[in-house]
């Protein structure tokens, strides 16, 4: 009898080691993405996704080797075109377009029901099932920006060159602009939009007037600070630490990071090849917030030793409320207007 129970405890084993050696086999080990930059990694808000993908790739989430094939300046018909070669390529698991493409995306994603389909950003239609919106929201740290132009500006005059008035745009806003009312009450916003994503000829020339109108401090959503060194004024970044564009002028920047967005896609695709889950996207839109590690404050560089102490205690603290929860800085998405 206990010959038999003994064969039985080994057959079990057997058993369920052949078990689990085939399910670690069918786990998945790679994973292949495309994306879709509408302008290209020249461009703030495509280099910042484009960095978080890295970082996330080293990462090796799930054990998985993660492969890119990206196509830069892709918008319109042909960014129908170019998704659609992707998903009949067949080897894609996870198509991203980093920007307003959900018609596009509404035209394929029942034809590859498979796919995982992602867009970016303002003027998406929430499609759920098989595609993902994320919204990159950097609300937060233009606010601290905000208080240190509040707490430095000379003329009480602050400056903001916009790229469109798109929700996902007014928020940083409106945000840089009560961080700076809200230190110093004198203050009063001047606000451009420049209505391109990516235009530094219109940008610079929306900042030269600025300047000319009184603004000493210039969040500059459009990438050109040439008007900010030959006025010698302080301006601050987006999306990416832009220090290094104009390291005498550029006090600190938003910093996005996509990690966030890019791990919940990767888990959403890792449940359903593992655990057959099928795929039922939000119709809203999904963003991570600053404790959340979605996005952050650029250090200050050069400018730790020329802003005063207090400035910096002062951010300091503030940030510190905001990654604790203490602090909540209000999300005000209708268009910002001059005082």
């Amino acid at each position: 009898m206990s010959l038999k129970l003994t064969f039985t405890a080994s057959l079990l084993a057997l058993a369920t080691s052949l078990t689990m050696e085939r399910v670690l086999a069918d786990e998945p080990k790679e994973l292949n993405i495309a994306a879709i930059f509408s302008v290209g990694l020249d461009q703030p808000w495509d280099k910042s996704w484009y960095e978080a993908f890295q970082r996330v790739k080293a990462l090796k989430p799930h054990g998985l080797e993660i492969n890119l094939k990206y196509s830069e300046h892709v918008w319109g018909d042909k960014a129908e075109a170019v998704m659609k070669s992707y998903a009949e390529a067949g080897k894609f698991d996870v198509i991203i377009a980093t920007s307003t493409f959900s018609d596009q995306v509404k035209a394929l994603r029942e034809r590859y029901p498979n796919i995982i389909w992602e867009v970016h950003g303002s003027g998406n239609e929430g499609l759920g099932g098989n595609m993902l919106w994320y919204y990159m929201r950097v609300h937060e740290p233009a606010y601290l920006m905000g208080m240190v132009a509040g707490l430095t500006t000379k003329n009480n005059m602050v400056g903001v060159v916009g790229s469109f008035p798109a929700d996902d745009a007014n928020d940083e806003i409106n945000a840089f602009l009560k961080g700076a009312h809200d230190v110093n009450p004198n203050v009063k916003g001047r606000v451009t939009f420049i209505q391109a994503w990516y235009d530094p000829q219109k940008a610079n020339e929306a900042s030269y007037a600025l300047i000319a109108a009184g603004a000493d401090n210039i969040l500059q959503l459009g990438g050109a600070f040439q008007a900010c060194i030959e006025k010698n004024i302080q301006c601050y970044g987006n999306f990416v630490d832009m220090n290094s564009l104009a390291p005498n002028n550029i006090v600190t920047s938003t910093v996005a990071k996509w990690d966030p967005t890019i791990l919940n896609t990767i888990d959403v695709w890792y449940r359903h090849e593992t655990e057959a889950k099928k795929i039922e996207a939000s119709t809203d839109p999904v963003w991570f917030g600053m404790k959340d590690g979605g996005s952050d404050l650029a250090p200050f560089h050069g400018f730790t030793d020329k802003l005063p102490p207090d400035v910096i205690q002062k951010v300091n603290a503030k940030r510190a409320d905001i990654m604790s929860g203490a602090f909540t800085v209000p999300l005000n998405t209708s268009e910002p207007k001059s005082d």
